[in-house]
């Protein structure tokens, strides 16, 4: 502890400290010193030191945190929402790396690289057998821009074994997967992550959706668990006429800054529904937060986690980094989203219970109230309380469902289905499957390995529809990726429905 109150000395007005002959500062030093040179066994110190900061930060809150230097890039990468690497999405299947998607105009694809092929080595580096591990693989392919790798690969549609080569560059890790109109009036766009490049592609999303004829937008917030505070500004000013408080925050010493909506949006005019859930954290809050207490649009789904402080993200000496939280952040009607800390494990447990349903949202009026700008009566107490709460996520499981994902890896089952029939399938598009794509009973039965799921429930007749969309959403997943999941999981899902239900109704009103 005493390491990081030396690095913190004088914060923020002077640099690291670790030079100064303070009282706490010779102490660590002390201690390093004999452990070094006295401990019984050899010891590695920076190790050590690594993980008593994070040890430390831990202490303060579940978000401050601490970040090796190791860490640093992959970290930056998730922040810019862009990679160096060789642009795929891969399994290691029966010990060997399988390529399950090919990320459009990446390098990979620029190489000739296919679904479904196996990559046997890159350069020197073999990519088969028991020792191949994911970190291995990512540290293997990623590597400078534009330098080359060298890959051998087979491919099991032509049986026969070439040679490709790919030379490294940006891949960008899309924070909006999937977005399509539902009818002829209502589109949906789905957001996983708040990123440097979220905001670009948010924007040119809402674009294609209003060419397309949307007017009203489901914007998906589940499990989205946050990431750039700016990001969340901006995202949320799209929706908000100038001049409203978009969110405010407050540091330790109380000082309050407040942002507001400044430029025209893309999304201004128009209905809007926003979908959250338990996993639903901290930007996604400040987004959801900003459009009900501004009376602009109606949430649906289940209270959202509850993350309301903000960390600054300060460089350490050596390298490493460390994010603290300097601020706590309130929606425009002066709700903290923050939930004290005691409650988060405590909270997941009670969301999910061992039959594999979500209880009733017990949650959803307790705390104190607050008023949105139009008078209607809003709650506190943690997290963001939906106006319209899915109770029971009946949506997501049934008795049937429930047993097959217990008993089965429907995700793998569904990665070997596509590569067995990868050849009668590789020429579907999404439209083309989500459409023409039947679950039979065929194919049901591959899924279900031959248990027989009619004498589990004696509703089974009103609960294969939603095994059956949910097989056909993985297969549409290893397939054809991320969109053509969400296309498919839309047919069966209770969220949309309700936020669909909501836009029949008049404007909201107190």
């Amino acid at each position: 502890m005493g390491i990081i109150v030396g690095m913190l000395f004088n914060f923020p007005g002077k640099g690291l400290a670790l030079n100064s002959q303070s009282k706490r500062e010779q102490k660590v030093r002390q201690i390093i010193s004999f452990i070094d040179n006295e401990y019984v066994d050899s010891v590695n110190t920076d190790s050590l030191l690594d993980e008593t900061v994070s040890s430390l930060l831990q202490q303060l809150d579940p978000h401050s945190t601490y970040i090796p230097r190791s860490e640093v890039l992959a970290n930056q990468e998730a922040i810019s929402g862009s990679f160096v690497g060789i642009g795929i999405e891969f399994k290691l299947f029966k010990d060997t790396l399988t390529v399950v998607r090919v990320i459009a105009e990446g390098p990979s694809a620029r190489a000739g690289l296919q679904s479904g092929q196996r990559i046997l080595r890159a350069d020197t580096t073999s990519l088969t057998g028991p020792a191949v591990s994911n970190k291995k693989v990512i540290q293997t392919l990623k590597g400078k821009s534009g330098t080359p790798v060298q890959l051998e690969v087979y491919d099991p549609l032509q049986s026969r074994t070439l040679s490709l080569t790919v030379r490294r560059g940006e891949v960008p890790v899309n924070s909006v997967p999937s977005a399509f109109n539902l009818n002829d009036t209502v589109g949906y766009l789905k957001l996983t992550k708040f990123t440097q490049r979220s905001t670009q592609e948010l924007r040119q999303a809402l674009k294609r959706l209003k060419a397309d004829g949307a007017k009203h937008l489901i914007l998906d917030l589940r499990d989205n668990p946050g990431g750039l505070l700016t990001a969340a500004e901006e995202i949320a000013d799209e929706f908000l006429d100038d001049d409203q408080l978009i969110v405010f925050t407050k540091n330790r010493k109380g000082v309050k800054t407040e942002v507001f909506a400044s430029r025209k949006g893309l999304f201004q005019e128009g209905k809007v529904a926003v979908l959250i859930n338990e996993a639903s954290a901290s930007a996604s809050e400040i987004v959801a937060g900003a459009l009900q207490d501004n009376d602009r649009g109606v949430i649906v789904g289940r209270r959202s986690f509850g993350k309301g402080l903000v960390q600054e993200e300060i460089t350490l000496s050596d390298g490493s980094r460390m994010r603290l939280t300097t601020q706590r952040y309130y929606t425009p009607s002066g709700r903290s989203i923050q939930k004290d800390f005691d409650h988060y494990n405590q909270d997941f447990l009670k969301q999910h219970n061992f039959h594999g349903q979500l209880p009733i949202d017990t949650a959803q009026k307790q705390g104190q109230s607050f008023n949105t700008k139009g008078g209607r009566t809003v709650y506190g107490g943690g997290g963001i309380a939906p106006d319209i709460t899915i109770e029971q996520d009946s949506a997501s499981y049934n008795r049937l469902l429930y047993h097959l994902v217990m008993t089965v890896n429907l995700d793998q089952l569904a990665f070997t289905y596509v590569d067995v029939h990868r050849d009668s399938l590789q020429d579907l598009t999404v439209a083309n499957f989500a459409e023409n794509f039947t679950v039979n009973e065929k194919v049901l039965n591959y899924f279900t390995q031959g248990q027989s799921l009619k004498q589990l429930s004696p509703q089974y007749e009103e609960e294969l529809p939603l095994v059956k969309n949910r097989i056909k959403s993985f297969i549409a997943y290893n397939l054809l990726g991320s969109d053509a999941y969400q296309r498919v999981y839309a047919q069966e899902d209770l969220y949309l429905s309700k936020a669909l239900e909501a836009m029949q109704k008049p404007v909201l009103s107190p």
